[in-house]
């Protein structure tokens, strides 16, 4: 039986850890297979080329930050051609959109809080290769000690802002963009698209299902057993791929969430299910010895 995690964070976005320090750890962990999955990047597979990842299945992945209907969620995309054109050009479009909102969010920062960033740092953030988005604006007021935390600067700053420029992609441009670059589509933890709208996903799954999504990531730090449940019955009446990992993003941003925890409350380890996503990409790429009969079985570490 193989441990994995598919859902790992480094500090090419939000994560703390350099995507070296995250092999190790996964080598700590007795974790077999694995994914980086940067938002709205894709640095962390340019810098796995040259990562000793002996050993080890790695998967490519991102994690890109989408929009549909008013609703706003994120969707995995694993098994990717980091090369791929369509892929490299549709980041770049978001990044650029993504330099747009940063500028305004610095502009309102002066405006309405009397905060100011310096020139030098804008100019970092304007130019810096990975995701640069309000958790880099947060941690940078942190550093400067104008706040005690990053939550601060949601809590009191950002969720008070008028910010008219789109930092994501149309839900279909994604999945369809996944696609192109060989890869398999899946919607990250379902539970927070439910709590921030106050919906069910399976009353919503057709607007993923149109899109052409391939899988759902029924194993998540954030879900419960219930939760466990009525993702993967939603995941056998659709027919899709079952996923799982933790959104480990290090001690800083996510304290507690640990590196290989697929749910909340711990309960994937008494409950098994066959991770269909890791045999389609073990499969593509002609990975042998890996998978282990006719499930994966996961368990919390």
């Amino acid at each position: 039986m193989k441990k994995y995690d598919l859902h790992i964070h480094s500090k090419f976005s939000d994560g703390d850890y350099s995507v070296e320090e995250i092999v190790s750890k996964v080598r700590q962990c007795g974790i077999d297979i694995f994914s980086i999955t940067d938002h709205d990047n894709i640095e962390s597979i340019k810098a796995m080329e040259n990562v000793d990842k002996r050993g080890l299945v790695y998967i490519p992945g991102v994690e890109i930050s989408c929009e549909k209907n008013d609703y706003k969620m994120h969707i995995l995309g694993y098994n990717i051609d980091v090369n791929n054109t369509e892929l490299v050009q549709l980041l770049q479009n978001m990044k650029m959109r993504k330099n747009l909102r940063n500028l305004e969010i610095i502009q309102q920062l002066k405006e309405k809080f009397g905060i100011i960033i310096s020139k030098d740092d804008t100019e970092k953030f304007l130019t810096a290769k990975n995701f640069v988005g309000q958790t880099t604006i947060a941690r940078l007021l942190v550093k400067e000690r104008i706040i005690p935390n990053t939550q601060y600067a949601f809590d009191n700053y950002f969720k008070y802002m008028d910010l008219k420029t789109p930092a994501t992609a149309p839900l279909e441009q994604a999945i369809n963009t996944i696609h192109l670059a060989g890869g398999y589509a899946v919607l990250a933890h379902p539970i927070s698209l439910e709590r921030t709208y106050g919906v069910n996903i399976e009353d919503i799954f057709g607007m993923f299902k149109n899109a052409g999504i391939d899988g759902i990531e029924i194993f998540n730090s954030k879900h419960t057993l219930s939760d466990i449940k009525r993702y993967l019955k939603l995941a056998k009446r659709e027919n899709i791929l079952i996923s799982g990992g933790s959104d480990f993003h290090g001690e800083i941003m996510k304290p507690n969430v640990k590196l290989g925890g697929l749910s909340k409350d711990g309960t994937e380890k008494e409950h098994h299910y066959k991770m269909t996503i890791l045999s389609k990409c073990i499969e593509k790429n002609r990975i042998k010895d890996v998978y282990d009969g006719d499930e994966i079985e996961i368990w919390k570490i």
